[in-house]
């Protein structure tokens, strides 16, 4: 990641690496001796907790962009592994898409307790052996200008 993210100071790096361990919001799933030094493979914890607003507030920007970069390289790394391998792409249930949706504060949030519920319904519920890990990415990205509850 050192190499990946030139911009960030490794110390920066290193640190928020920590603090999201610490969190629970990632672990390390690889150890490799190299040189000397042991590298290590991060992905994000399969039950840690989520971020939310309140959460990403009391980040710093760096912090904040970090993690975003952590997310994308976790779900990169799993997509590149699921292309890599004997998949059947026409038959798998795989994915993605964009939609801008255009939502009162009050329709975001019923949106949202929807989908949650639906999650509720289906996360950590492996049963049986035909059940198969379906990885899902949620991310809310309001227009900058926008605001809802300036005032509050």
């Amino acid at each position: 990641m050192v190499t990946g993210l030139p911009q960030i100071p490794q110390a920066t790096l290193y640190r928020l690496l920590n603090i999201l361990k610490k969190e629970n919001i990632i672990a390390v799933i690889d150890e490799k001796q190299i040189r000397g030094t042991v590298e290590k493979t991060y992905s994000l914890h399969k039950d840690g907790p989520r971020i939310n607003a309140g959460d990403f507030k009391t980040m710093t920007e760096d912090e904040q962009i970090q993690l975003l970069t952590t997310l994308y390289f976790d779900l990169l790394n799993k997509t590149e592994a699921y292309i890599k391998s004997d998949h059947t792409i026409e038959k798998d249930p795989f994915g993605f898409n964009q939609v801008e949706l255009y939502l009162t504060e009050d329709e975001f949030h019923h949106m949202r307790k929807d989908l949650i519920d639906v999650y509720k319904k289906y996360n950590a519920r492996k049963t049986n052996k035909d059940q198969r890990t379906i990885y899902m990415v949620q991310i809310f990205l309001p227009e900058p200008s926008e605001k809802w509850n300036e005032g509050e």
